[in-house]
């Protein structure tokens, strides 16, 4: 968005303030013309917690006003989103560097208001764990301006992009309800996370987007007001892993997590569900006719023909995030020592060639298992089995 389009939200969420905000035409010094000190500390509160992007370029300008920095020395941070105490913290620091002095008691009168009118807002968000292709649910809430609450449902991969997008509005009860549900479900399928990472999360995968798959109506509907250029420098959760833990020894970790892999607790991410049918054909083909020794060596040269070629034709650094992601799902799930090891891995990828081969190989005997499984039986005929005993037609 833009400080104008900020200025008239304002004014459509503070109208007793209307008359005075449009008339300035989103000009920061004319605001300070239009509006009297406290109606100018209301709009201030207002924009630091809602707009906090768009507010700096009015904090900047006010910096420059009397009137203005008076109004930024007594603004206090509580009760503001957590852009808007950001933006005011670095504020309060320029101004100390001019041998101004901050306020340190209680805000005015009727930026108080304004604080303690945000105090019952939500806003939250949640995310799953990747799936075995690397799909996630992500909710982003947040207070509905009427009452209420609106949730936005994100299903999103960073390889496939944004698939689906969409947004509801209901009581906060059931939203409450609903988000409890699968956070405590069994298997903990939804966990808390920034709302800031979260939002990184979906705007990375919107970025991903194919040309030929258009975003989903209600990201497009949305995008100016949850989503932007500033995420560009955001971390995700798997980054704020990656920053907080160590990370294990590569040697052993590559094992307990190829381990994992293989049986079916991690990944496997195939290419796609077309990769993965082609390449059980050919494997039918190549040992059909084959028995014994020669069957055994021939489904296991072409499990390393198929190991190579999965390795080829995945990208190990999206692997190597996906493998980021599950350390931060690890550690918020008290399982600190996997978590560590998760990140040594994908810290070996695509680099170490054993690593990708280790973890290659783990995917496709996770990807294959039912069918290797019956490659590995030879039907025999049922009249030549046995002991002789019982034949068949009397």
């Amino acid at each position: 968005m833009s400080l104008p389009e900020s200025l008239e939200r304002a004014a459509t969420a503070l109208p007793e303030l209307a008359d005075a905000i449009r008339p300035a035409n989103g000009d920061p010094h004319r605001l300070l013309d239009e509006l009297a000190p406290e109606p100018a500390a209301q709009l201030l509160g207002w924009l630091l917690d809602q707009s906090p992007v768009d507010a700096e370029e009015l904090v900047e300008a006010w910096e420059e006003r009397e009137e203005g920095v008076a109004l930024l020395l007594s603004a206090q941070p509580e009760g503001l989103s957590k852009g808007g105490r950001k933006l005011l913290r670095r504020a309060h620091h320029r101004l100390r560097s001019r041998g101004l002095e901050v306020a340190a008691s209680s805000v005015p009168a009727v930026p108080r208001r304004v604080v303690s009118s945000q105090a019952d807002r939500w806003q939250a968000g949640y995310v799953s764990a990747p799936d075995f292709r690397g799909t996630r649910m992500g909710y982003l809430v947040d207070s509905h301006p009427s009452s209420g609450a609106r949730l936005f449902e994100a299903r999103f991969d960073e390889e496939r992009g944004l698939l689906d997008f969409k947004v509801y509005n209901s009581g906060r009860s059931k939203v409450r309800g609903f988000l409890k549900s699968l956070v405590e479900s069994s298997g903990r399928r939804l966990f808390e996370v920034d709302r800031d990472a979260l939002r990184a999360l979906i705007w990375r995968a919107a970025r991903a987007q194919s040309l030929s798959r258009p975003l989903p109506t209600g990201f497009v509907e949305w995008r100016s007001r949850l989503f932007g250029d500033e995420l560009e420098k955001q971390e995700t959760p798997g980054e704020i892993a990656r920053r907080l833990l160590p990370v294990a020894e590569i040697s052993e970790a590559r094992g307990s997590v190829a381990a994992r892999v293989r049986e079916g607790q991690l990944g496997p991410w195939p290419p796609s569900s077309e990769w993965v049918g082609d390449r059980m054909d050919r494997g039918r083909e190549s040992v059909e006719r084959l028995e014994g020794e020669a069957r055994g060596a021939a489904i296991e040269a072409w499990i390393q023909e198929i190991c190579d070629a999965l390795c080829r034709d995945s990208d190990q650094a999206l692997i190597a995030r996906n493998l980021e992601e599950l350390a931060w799902i690890e550690s918020e799930s008290g399982e600190t020592a996997a978590a560590c090891a998760l990140l040594a891995v994908a810290s070996g990828l695509p680099g170490d060639e054993e690593t990708v081969q280790a973890i290659g190989r783990a995917r496709v005997e996770s990807l294959f298992e039912p069918f290797l499984a019956s490659l590995r039986v030879v039907e025999t005929d049922p009249l030549s089995a046995g002991d002789g005993e019982g034949s068949v037609g009397d």
